[in-house]
C-alpha cells in the first residue's frame, strides 16, 4: 500500500517526498512480504517478472525466492539500497534498479508479468495514462499485470481509483480478466503508531492481461 499520493506533475517532489516516508516513518505498505493476494495468485506469475514500484523488495524477494527471474523498479534510491541489501542477506538475485516508472516507455526490457502493489493510484490524468502506455510498451503481448490498488473509498488518504477508472484507464490493448476487492496487511510499527487508521480496508484486485 502506499499513503498519501504525491503530485506527479513535479517528479523531483514526489521523489523527495517519498524519500522522507522511507528516512523519517514506518511506511504502512513496507511488510517485508507480498500482499496476500500476490501470493493467492503466485501460480499464475511467469517469467521475467516485473515489480514497478517495487519499495524495499519485499514482494520481489518472495518471487526471486520461487525461482523467477525477477526485476524490481523504485524511483527511491534509499528503497532499492534495503531491497539489493535484504536480496544480498538472502542470496537472491535481483535486478534492483533506481527507476521512474514514467519512463517505462522508454525502456528496451520486456516482461512476462508486471507486479503493481500501491503504485497505479498515485497518478492520475495524464500521468496515469503515460504509466499505463509504459506497462503497454514493457508487457509482452498475452502477459500479465498484477494489480493492487486503492479503490475509490473516501477514507482512504488522497483518494483512489473507481472501478469505471480502472476499466476506463485499461480500455485499450488489454483485457481485465478479473477485478476484486481484496483485504491487505499493513506495516505492524504503522499499526502500533496509528492503531485502527487502515485496519479492515479493502483495496481492488486486478488481473489484467495485454492483448
Amino acid at each position: 500500500m502506499q499513503t498519501t499520493p504525491l503530485p506527479m506533475q513535479d517528479q523531483q517532489s514526489a521523489r523527495e517526498g517519498f524519500t522522507k516516508i522511507y528516512a523519517e516513518s514506518n511506511p504502512p505498505w513496507d511488510i517485508g512480504k507480498p500482499q496476500p493476494p500476490f501470493i493467492a495468485v503466485a501460480g499464475q506469475v511467469v517469467s521475467p517478472v516485473l515489480d514497478s514500484g517495487c519499495g524495499t523488495g519485499g514482494t520481489s524477494l518472495y518471487f526471486a525466492s520461487l525461482g523467477h527471474q525477477v526485476t524490481g523498479i523504485d524511483f527511491v534510491d534509499e528503497a532499492i539500497s534495503r531491497a539489493r541489501a535484504k536480496a544480498a542477506a538472502r542470496d537472491l538475485t535481483i535486478d534492483f534498479q533506481v527507476k521512474d516508472a514514467m519512463t517505462l516507455a522508454d525502456w528496451d526490457r520486456r516482461f512476462a508479468t508486471v507486479i503493481d502493489s500501491g503504485l497505479f493510484h498515485i497518478y492520475a490524468g495524464d500521468e496515469r495514462r503515460r504509466y499505463v502506455q509504459g506497462l503497454a510498451t514493457i508487457l509482452n503481448p498475452g502477459g500479465r499485470l498484477f494489480l493492487f490498488s486503492f479503490n475509490d473509498d473516501p477514507d482512504w488518504p488522497g483518494g483512489g481509483v473507481s472501478r469505471i477508472q480502472m476499466q476506463e484507464a485499461f480500455a485499450d490493448g488489454w483485457e481485465i480478466e478479473s477485478l476484486e476487492l481484496a483485504g491487505g496487511e499493513i506495516n505492524p510499527a504503522y499499526e502500533a503508531e496509528f492503531p485502527g487508521k487502515l485496519t479492515g480496508k479493502k483495496m481492488w484486485f486486478a488481473i489484467i492481461r495485454r492483448t
